[in-house]
């Protein structure tokens, strides 16, 4: 949870010009200024998307509930998570046939999750003061993230994915110029997290994203040649995307977009992979 201290520098830090913005959160994460000039590593490049990308398809793939439509409409090889009820005001909510296990989330940025187990939903005047926390939150300021900007904010109900009361393994491509080039799978999200990074042979890299590589990592699985070519229909109208997706009751099933990865402030443990990602795009 970020600290008082940190709430108000990202607040104040905020409402400067956006370069400002992103020269000062990059400084204080590398100990360096980015080169926007001519980005070279990944991380930069996202920086600079940030700055000048305003295709509006950005904002489509970016909001959790036109995600699901625009994947809809690209390829019918995917299982997508239905929406149950979708709306601004929660009132209504604790009126709607339910099923005992959903999830709560926001369309508009990421960590808005809530899940609801046997039907146990907690208080209106509670829900609110989160739908209030929710809808503060703005990507778009905060982190220069662009395609949040324009979405119009909604609260939704999702399916429950039941595996068997574990976390479910996640793939996630990396997608450049509609091709497959990296793949980054997670396991253990809420226990034990690990993450390789391969290539789409399932040949690992040795490095270590932020986590710990898999260990052991698994055989190739045998639906991941049919995931390379959803992600690549997914994200065959744009640069770079990186789509996540998971395997659930024997089917290729959407987790959702992501367009500015770990805000263009995730570490590499070498220059050599930061430009080396960055190469793709």
């Amino acid at each position: 949870m970020p600290s008082i201290s940190y709430k108000i520098f990202s607040t104040v830090l905020a409402l400067t010009p956006l370069k400002f913005n992103i020269f000062v959160l990059y400084f204080r994460r590398f100990k360096e200024l980015p080169n926007l000039k001519m980005p070279k590593t990944f991380n930069e490049k996202i920086q600079y998307r940030k700055i000048h990308d305003r295709n509006t398809l950005l904002t489509i793939m970016a909001d959790k509930l036109a995600s699901k439509i625009y994947v809809q409409e690209k390829t019918d090889s995917v299982y997508i998570p239905k929406v149950l009820w979708e709306g601004i005001s929660l009132e209504s909510l604790y009126h709607e046939k339910l099923p005992s296990d959903f999830v709560i989330k926001a369309n508009h940025g990421s960590q808005t999750n809530l899940f609801i187990k046997d039907n146990q939903l907690p208080p209106l005047h509670e829900l609110e003061k989160l739908r209030q926390k929710w809808f503060s939150h703005d990507q778009a300021r905060v982190l220069g993230e662009w395609a949040y900007a324009n979405i119009p904010r909604k609260i939704f109900i999702e399916e429950f994915m039941e595996f068997e009361g574990s976390v479910p393994d996640d793939y996630k491509f990396f997608v450049f110029h509609g091709k497959v080039k990296l793949v980054q799978f997670d396991v253990g999200r809420f226990t034990n997290h690990q993450r390789s990074i391969l290539d789409p042979e399932w040949n690992e890299y040795d490095l270590e994203y932020s986590y710990p590589k898999v260990t052991p990592l698994p055989p190739k699985p045998f639906f991941l040649d049919e995931m390379i070519l959803a992600a690549e229909k997914i994200a065959e109208d744009i640069d770079f995307a990186r789509v996540d997706l998971y395997w659930f009751d024997q089917k290729v099933t959407f987790g959702e977009i992501t367009l500015y990865p770990g805000a263009g402030f995730e570490k590499f443990p070498d220059i050599f992979y930061d430009e080396l990602f960055g190469s793709f795009w």
